[in-house]
């Protein structure tokens, strides 16, 4: 983790360094240190994932239910990440744009889930 934080002040100061000389450059380069840094949160996420799956089939839970949680949790996530570099280059209306479809691509994968739960109360008022 030290090796992470130091990257990311050494990247910030250099971008600070560079915003007056070259805006272009360091817009460039916030956007690079956003890549690499999601490069590394991969990593940790496919031990979060595989934890995951394996906790599902432990408790039984219908693999669909637990898939769609997780594409919600990381469209969540990555749409979160991708707004705040968006915004940090200066396009905040566009990294605003980018939280609203993030949220509605969560609306349209937990469908199923709704539809689930709807059945389930449909069959327990009958």
């Amino acid at each position: 983790m030290l090796q992470i934080i130091s990257f990311v002040l050494l990247g910030a100061m250099v971008v600070l360094c560079l915003k007056n000389v070259n805006s272009e450059i360091a817009t460039v380069l916030i956007v690079v240190v956003g890549a690499i840094l999601f490069g590394v949160a991969l990593k940790y996420l496919s031990q979060i994932f595989s934890f995951v799956n394996y906790l599902a089939n432990l408790g039984g839970i219908n693999e669909l239910f637990y898939k769609i949680i997780l594409k919600t949790i990381a469209i969540g996530y990555l749409t979160e990440f991708g707004a705040e570099i968006v915004s940090d280059v200066g396009l905040k209306s566009w990294a605003d744009k980018l939280v609203f479809i993030g949220k509605v691509m969560i609306f349209s994968v937990s469908l199923p889930i709704f539809y689930s739960v709807f059945n389930l109360l449909l069959g327990l008022v009958k």
